[in-house]
């Protein structure tokens, strides 16, 4: 497939491949293609923009070009032709040298900040009519900058309704992932030392998401991977679909989990807890989140054990009758402290 087809591929992206295409000379058929592609959408204004930025990356220092196209990957000749591969290498050297100056130094032309306390929710309409949820204890930064939609999740979990803006895209950064929208309804959640780990779970509810790491060179590095349908790319950079899933680790490896029904994402709009084989200790703090947590495991043994199943957030009490009929504890009240012990 023609890299400036691909559905996931950014405009601008699709511009400089047409650009460099233009520089190494095209054939009638591609002349005819890159004419139809210009008649679609905003793609003549995009690319008459990327020519003025081409024009702007020669002034550059080569000490600073030479940086960059260091951190592109190693060509395999014996596996691609070299023409293919010099082709991928100029488009994501250009894209490497042009996104900062003209996308990432921007100042923000809105900032906010947002957070919640312990048991709070709270659902926030943004100005472009993005409409963010956000779970107990959650902590996030936004800021709108001219040319892209920018959300930093420090900590907590969050559902994105995002608005779809062309020319805008839409990104979240948390822990060591950078999550990309590409037109969605998602969830991001980022708690580390709790039941997901130390990295982020991105789940998606309609649409699609690009995941992959956090840094901007990395994350460029890999979708040129990726563009090349190269072997290896798969724990650093994945497209998630509508009822899919992803888990990240503390260094932004990925894992591809089982799918999720659309209305069990971030069940914690429901006053939800999904528990799957989750350590007990793990279980109760995360019933800490949203209120007094009266009971604890009597020994590092009891705090082992494993639970699953969905309870209400408020409804500590529940749970705790719950457990001696699945688990081999009981429930003890000791020194003015309610204690889970093993039976």
């Amino acid at each position: 497939m023609n890299s400036a087809r691909d559905p996931h591929m950014q405009t601008d992206e699709q511009a400089v491949h047409w650009l460099i295409q233009q520089q190494t000379g095209l054939s009638a058929g591609e002349r005819a293609e890159f004419e139809r592609w210009l008649t679609q959408a905003d793609n003549a204004a995009r690319y008459r923009a990327m020519q003025q930025v081409w024009q702007q990356v020669g002034e550059l220092p080569q000490k600073n070009v030479a940086r960059l196209r260091a951190s592109l990957p190693a060509a395999r000749p014996q596996a691609l032709r070299r023409p293919v591969w010099h082709l991928a290498g100029l488009a994501c050297a250009l894209l490497l040298l042009m996104w900062p100056a003209w996308q990432w130094l921007s100042p923000p032309v809105m900032t906010t900040q947002l957070h919640t306390g312990r048991g709070e929710t709270q659902q926030i309409t943004l100005p472009d009519g993005t409409v963010l949820t956000l779970d107990a204890q959650t902590r996030l930064d936004v800021a709108y900058y001219p040319q892209r939609r920018e959300v930093t999740l420090r900590q907590g979990q969050a559902f994105f309704d995002v608005k779809h803006l062309e020319d805008k895209p839409f990104v979240v950064l948390s822990g060591p992932s950078r999550v990309t929208v590409l037109g969605t309804r998602f969830s991001v959640r980022y708690i580390p030392q709790s039941m997901s780990g130390d990295g982020v779970d991105v789940a998606v509810s309609s649409g699609a998401v690009r995941v992959g790491p956090r840094a901007w060179l990395q994350n460029m590095r890999w979708r040129a991977m990726a563009a090349l349908h190269l072997t290896g790319q798969d724990r650093h950079l994945m497209v998630l679909g509508a009822t899919q899933r992803a888990t990240s680790d503390i260094r932004g490896n990925l894992t591809r989990q089982p799918p999720v029904a659309p209305d069990a994402i971030a069940d914690w709009r429901q006053s939800r807890i999904n528990f799957n084989n989750t350590p007990l200790r793990l279980a109760l703090a995360e019933f800490a989140r949203y209120g007094d947590m009266p009971y604890v495991a009597g020994s590092a043994e009891v705090a082992a054990l494993r639970i699953s199943g969905s309870f209400n957030v408020y409804r500590p009490d529940s749970f705790a009758r719950a457990l001696p009929k699945v688990l081999p504890v009981k429930i003890n009240l000791q020194a003015g402290e309610t204690q889970i012990r093993r039976r």
